[in-house]
């Protein structure tokens, strides 16, 4: 594939092959060294750069979908003769250690600066929570981006200003193998061309770590995240309808999607790290089919619908509890792709909640995820309740003997204690068993007390 895009304001022109990470291609390539190879699945954030304004992990980022971005590494900010202020800021704190996770840190804090000018403590702990640091702790790190903010380094800062991508070229031999189509319609003339084995990607946050691990084998794929049709979030009648290459960031930062659904926003916040959530999508999160799906979980207290087009353009939407079947698997057929979620809007007075546990507080995979979602009527009365449960089995589930007994019920402790009882003795998790019940019904409990009014 000839790889045509901007990396540190310099047009680079490389024929390379469409999986390669752009992380081997910045330094094998380009012998740009900055970004490092640490865990390879997301979790670090060594290998940190900036794709179009957006900070992204670059060993989860594929040449097929770098194609006509512009890259901001490291080495484009500022030299050991010349260096950025926010370079500068790091030095003079102390914030440099052994220097292998100090370029990711960095650009972390440079993406924040481009958006925030002056953030607050949290806002700069959350920027670099995906970047790890070996050495030493983070006091130092925070001290420095809060010296680079004090010295008017936001304020210098120009916004990345978004341009069109062009259309990949591909040579003879890579012609039916690898795509990246700009349109619906395009996708659709691929997916006619039935090609066995062929793999759809969008973020990319599952798959290259699986084929970094060689779990995943993929000899031809195509990209569908540069697909306009699927990157929108829009109101229509009884639904809000979200496209299925839409990242965890877009709906985070969607004002309708805040103000309506707040567990979604919940989830979403709760689902990897800054550089994670720039990428992934929520039609990834629910194909991938993982039992601790946190998107998925979510979804279904809402009792979200998935849209899926097929080859011949033939639309089918079905509830999302029904297109996953087992861990890891799904009802999509070959030719076939999810479109959007939808999800109806609310019509009586609702509250919901998103609780995530782990081995750590966030980033990380849930050992019990539920999601919780109940309306009243005017009086007070439970007219509908939704309970999904993650991580305890091999798919998310809903707790509906638990949701039948709350029906037509008003809220006081001795219904969330009966709820609570009946949720703990509902699952049977393989591990953690006693562990995992009582954080079931804890959470259970503490959800329909958060109810009383």
């Amino acid at each position: 594939m000839k790889l045509k895009f901007t990396v540190n304001g310099k047009l680079r022109v490389l024929e390379v092959d469409p999986l390669k990470r752009l992380l081997d291609v910045l330094r094998e390539d380009i012998h740009l060294k900055g970004a490092k190879e640490g865990c390879g699945e997301g979790e670090c954030g060594t290998c940190a750069v900036l794709m179009d304004g957006k900070l992204v992990n670059s060993c989860m980022v594929s040449a097929l979908r770098v194609h006509g971005s512009e890259i901001l590494t490291i080495e484009g900010l500022g030299s050991s003769v010349v260096p950025d202020a926010l370079q500068t800021a790091f030095v003079e704190e102390g914030a440099v250690q052994c220097g292998f996770c100090t370029p990711g840190m960095i650009i972390a804090a440079r993406a924040l600066l481009e958006k925030r000018q002056n953030p607050s403590l949290e806002e700069i702990k959350t920027a670099i929570s995906g970047n790890l640091c070996r050495c030493t702790g983070y006091e130092k790190i925070y001290r420095a981006i809060d010296r680079a903010v004090k010295t008017g380094y936001s304020k210098e800062l120009i916004p990345f200003s978004k341009t069109a991508k062009e259309v990949p070229v591909f040579n003879d031999e890579e012609i039916n193998a690898f795509y990246s189509p700009r349109s619906l319609e395009e996708a659709m003339d691929v997916l006619k061309r039935r090609n066995p084995g062929l793999k759809i990607i969008a973020g990319g946050t599952d798959v290259f770590p699986d084929m970094h691990n060689n779990r995943l084998k993929i000899k031809s794929a195509m990209d569908i995240s540069n697909i306009p049709e699927l990157r929108t979030i829009t109101y229509e009648g009884r639904h809000i309808k979200i496209g299925s290459c839409v990242t965890n960031t877009e709906i985070i930062e969607n004002y309708m999607l805040g103000k309506n659904y707040p567990l979604l926003i919940q989830a979403a916040s709760m689902c990897g790290a800054v550089a994670v959530q720039n990428m992934a999508t929520i039609g990834g999160n629910i194909v991938t089919a993982s039992g601790a799906a946190d998107l998925v979980t979510a979804l279904m207290a809402l009792k979200a619908e998935v849209c899926i087009v097929s080859r011949t353009s033939q639309e089918t939407t079905i509830p999302i509890e029904k297109f996953i079947v087992g861990h890891r698997s799904n009802i999509l057929k070959e030719g076939e792709l999810i479109k959007e979620i939808l999800i109806e809007t609310q019509l009586n007075k609702r509250y919901e909640a998103f609780y995530k546990r782990g081995s750590r507080r966030i980033l990380t995979y849930s050992r019990v995820s539920l999601a919780c979602c109940i309306e009243k009527f005017v009086d007070g009365r439970i007219y509908d309740a939704r309970f999904a449960l993650g991580s305890m089995s091999a798919i998310p589930f809903r707790l509906k003997n638990v949701e039948r007994m709350l029906i037509g019920h008003r809220i006081d402790e001795k219904l969330a204690n009966s709820a609570a009882k009946k949720a703990g003795a509902s699952v049977e998790p393989r591990k953690e068993s006693a562990y995992r019940k009582k954080v079931t019904e804890n959470l259970v409990r503490k959800f329909i007390l958060s109810g009383i009014e």
